[in-house]
């Protein structure tokens, strides 16, 4: 059998959907199964703007028309499945990684009046679009899955939940002195774009609830929120406590996963949340919200709060903090969900039950 992954972007591009797709790849390689991934090449997206998805969406249809008769299956991945109303000869598939339609009802008060009226107006049309031409549609989850089925009104006997899996012979625990150079009894730590949708504002304004803990929290990454959250830190008289990482690599991620007492991910919304499930192969404690696919993931082994509720995250990470045992015994137990539900093997398995369904 040879598939057809189809994506916006390549997969060397850091984005959540990129990262499953290249985990899923190479299981498929493992699995005997050809493979070609189809999207923008890395040029191509400097020359491109990311939003100007219609333009993509025609470079991806081109791409594909001329190369359609080498593939059993044509596995096309988001918004990209817009193309494949123009591609009838080939059994299709389609993922969802959660919807616009649900990540507007979640954080559309906090987004700009221009991005949230072309992620209404362009993306929702092309992912309507392209679950409703693909033969069968997959949902990363059965939240993803209420949400195709009541905003775009696609037939639920259409689609079948394949939830996301992670490659735990590359996501684990290592051993680390990173801990030594934060100088503090407990660490905590977040990993994320830093945008409005992630909710680290709610986990700085938690900080000074905890004022009895010698606590650092450390943030990784990058975005359009940085500043302001720095400006919020010193506005807080913060800046002991939190310390701004910038951009880490995969062996730093690594270490300070597994050198933290608690991990937070205080997002408003999350079309699946594969950074709750790097930290429970890390096995450490989460404190994590109670919206879209999230509590799915967590399950009953993490502390779950209400989004833009500082108080509540607060007391989330004082619980876990105050019974070191009962923490450690909520990471193994995350840990044993993560195995069982959530790796990169069970998910091939989806998606190969499908593949095999289509071309039958």
């Amino acid at each position: 059998m040879r598939v057809c992954l189809l994506n916006p972007f390549p997969l060397s591009f850091r984005g959540g959907t990129e990262s499953v797709l290249s985990s899923l790849n190479s299981e498929l390689g493992r699995r005997g199964i050809e493979t070609e991934v189809i999207s923008l090449s890395e040029s191509e997206m400097g020359r491109i703007p990311k939003f100007a998805r219609v333009l993509i969406s025609v470079i991806l249809l081109r791409k594909l028309q001329s190369s359609q008769n080498r593939f059993d299956v044509i596995h096309a991945n988001a918004w990209s499945a817009c193309v494949l109303r123009f591609i009838r000869t080939k059994p299709s598939l389609a993922t969802a990684h959660g919807t616009v339609r649900g990540l507007l009802n979640l954080t559309g008060d906090v987004a700009p009046f221009a991005s949230r009226a072309y992620s209404s107006f362009f993306t929702e049309s092309l992912e309507r679009s392209g679950f409703s031409s693909a033969q069968k549609v997959a949902a990363v989850s059965h939240s993803c899955m209420r949400e195709l089925i009541d905003y775009y009104r696609i037939p639920e006997d259409k689609i079948e939940v394949v939830h996301n899996g992670l490659d735990m012979r590359k996501i684990h625990r290592v051993n680390t002195h990173i801990r030594e150079k934060f100088e503090c009894d407990h660490l905590l730590f977040f990993i994320g774009r830093l945008a409005k949708q992630k909710g680290v504002e709610y986990l700085i304004k938690a900080l000074p609830m905890l004022e009895e803990y010698d606590i650092k929290l450390v943030i990784a990454g990058t975005g359009p929120e940085e500043t302001h959250l720095r400006q919020l830190v010193s506005e807080l008289k913060l800046e002991p406590r939190v310390a701004f990482a910038g951009a880490v690599d995969e062996r730093k991620k690594l270490e300070l996963m597994s050198a933290s007492d608690v991990f937070i991910c205080p997002s408003l919304w999350e079309s699946f949340g594969m950074i709750l499930l790097e930290a429970m192969a890390c096995k450490l404690p989460v404190v994590t919200t109670r919206v879209a696919s999230i509590p799915e993931v967590v399950g009953d082994c993490g502390v779950l709060v209400e989004p833009r509720n500082s108080r509540e995250l607060s007391d989330g990470v004082r619980k876990l903090l105050d019974d070191k045992k009962a923490a450690k015994k909520l990471a193994q137990k995350a840990y044993c969900r993560l195995t069982k539900n959530f790796t990169v093997e069970r998910m091939a398995d989806g998606y190969i039950k499908l593949y095999k369904e289509l071309t039958s």
